[in-house]
């Protein structure tokens, strides 16, 4: 596959998890409001079309099983489903989130996993012409409000609460479009 030969200029395309007490922690997409898009399954039993390809020893945690279901409990409030963008906030930058916040003295996932994310969202922003269409039509703008980790419809916002800091802050969510669906 294209990752074998990528792998040798720092590239590629990955899906990742973070396995954790015997659980493996991932993210991805799907369109229900208010439901997380974190979910768990059996270490290196990565959903289709993802294939298993190889363990990164990161590091250990230096928290108890309690504090780590509190730590991944808000990374599951602060990732809903609606909010995966292929190039902006995917399973990779879920992975990367959860091991700052278990390993917060170093632990860091290789920059190869995300690079081709993070060149493919510097072109989308900088010079879209350059993003393949494939991959600019799977995207859509949808307006909302992160709040406490729920996704909203954005019609609060700039309302009294905005200075509380409980008050989301207003995003345009990006979400996946089956082709099928337009």
């Amino acid at each position: 596959d294209l990752n074998d030969y990528g792998i040798y200029v720092g590239v590629g395309i990955f899906h990742t998890g973070c396995e954790v007490y015997g659980r493996e922690y991932a993210f991805g997409y799907h369109d229900e409001d208010n439901e997380t898009g974190v979910f768990d399954l059996e270490p290196r039993a990565a959903p289709a079309p993802a294939v298993f390809r190889e363990t990164i020893e990161i590091g250990e945690t230096k928290y108890s099983v309690e504090e780590c279901a509190r730590v991944i409990g808000r990374l599951k409030r602060a990732f809903p489903g609606p909010s995966y963008d292929l190039l902006k906030r995917n399973c990779n930058t879920f992975t990367e989130a959860l091991v700052e916040a278990l390993c917060p003295e170093g632990g860091k996932v290789p920059g190869y996993v995300n690079r081709l994310a993070h060149i493919g969202r510097f072109a989308n922003d900088y010079a879209p012409c350059f993003v393949p269409a494939s991959i600019r039509g799977a995207i859509t703008t949808v307006p909302g409000k992160l709040t406490n980790g729920e996704v909203g419809d954005g019609e609060d916002a700039g309302d009294e609460d905005a200075g509380d800091e409980d008050a989301g802050e207003d995003v345009q969510l990006l979400a996946p479009v089956d082709p099928r669906m337009e």
